[in-house]
């Protein structure tokens, strides 16, 4: 059955959060603790999905950002109502240090047209995600995975060469003035 998706309809937004709900479980991912439970109350929290990506060890996870809300005995699950948030889909690092890098970032999915196009669009991004992921640089010193900077370089994510910068000895080097073509120029 294809339903046109139209957010006005709380049934169809319903829908739309089970049908993304399903498919993120079949595919293997699992429900992320909200980020701070005691700012946001937890029906209204939006549910953010998680899958490994390779070896556990490798610190690297695609995240979905779903935009369900709800799924508690007094508020069904449902889907945020038509406004600018869509499906997000990206891909991140976690740090020796526990903090969370960005790697990748895949476009929006919208959430415009049949159900099960929304689905299959954020199935895609997904998969979109997890091929970058597995394919991408590691760094040559820490063999962590490397990102693209807002400069366009790409960039270790444990950032070592700030480590190796503050482990390095003080260059010694002399003085202008003092050197010896310092007193033959004037």
């Amino acid at each position: 059955m294809s339903s046109n998706y139209d957010p006005k309809f709380d049934m169809l937004r319903q829908m739309l959060a089970l049908s993304i709900i399903n498919r993120l479980e079949e595919a293997g991912f699992v429900l992320e603790p909200p980020p701070n439970p005691a700012v946001v109350a937890p029906y209204w929290a939006e549910k953010i999905y998680s899958r490994v990506v390779g070896d556990p060890t490798n610190r690297m996870k695609v995240l979905v950002y779903t935009t369900v809300f709800g799924g508690t005995l007094d508020m069904p699950l449902d889907v945020r109502k038509e406004g600018r948030d869509a499906i997000r889909v990206c891909g991140v690092y976690i740090t020796k240090d526990g903090e969370t890098k960005g790697l990748v970032k895949e476009r929006r999915v919208h959430r415009v047209g049949n159900i099960e196009d929304i689905v299959e669009r954020m199935l895609t991004r997904m998969r979109d995600a997890w091929k970058s992921l597995k394919t991408g640089q590691c760094c040559n010193r820490c063999g962590a995975p490397k990102f693209v900077s807002k400069k366009g370089h790409l960039c270790c994510a444990e950032i070592c060469w700030v480590e190796e910068k503050k482990n390095r000895r003080p260059l010694t080097y002399k003085s202008r003035r003092r050197s010896r073509n310092y007193a033959n120029k004037y």
